[in-house]
């Protein structure tokens, strides 16, 4: 059974980020391909949760149900609920997680 996906407004907001990133640095035909990868990712993700991996960060929190998968440089972090996935973030694999994850957490978002 597949579960639902729901994408976090704080994770919107990280996404908006990266389109705008994409768009500015490599232009609309990179971009298009871009969203591609994160809307198969996605539909993956609903359909297989727990094929993502732990991150480090999650368990030395003591997170429980946190996964991530890679798309290009961006990871894609998210909660394996139930019957539903939320994801809290897109990140890029050459910033800081952990701080990333902390500031999260401490905004309760």
């Amino acid at each position: 059974m597949a579960h639902s996906v729901f994408i976090l407004d704080c994770a919107k907001d990280d996404y908006r980020e990266i389109r705008k990133y994409f768009k500015r640095k490599f232009g609309v035909a990179v971009l298009a391909s871009s969203e591609q990868q994160y809307k198969e990712t996605l539909r993956d993700i609903g359909e297989f949760p727990y094929a993502g991996f732990v991150p480090d960060e999650a368990v030395k929190l003591g997170l429980q149900g946190i996964r991530e998968r890679l798309v290009g440089q961006t990871r894609v972090v998210y909660e394996v609920g139930a019957q539903d996935v939320y994801v809290h973030m897109f990140v890029s694999t050459r910033r800081d997680f952990m701080t990333m994850l902390t500031d999260r957490l401490l905004k309760g978002e």
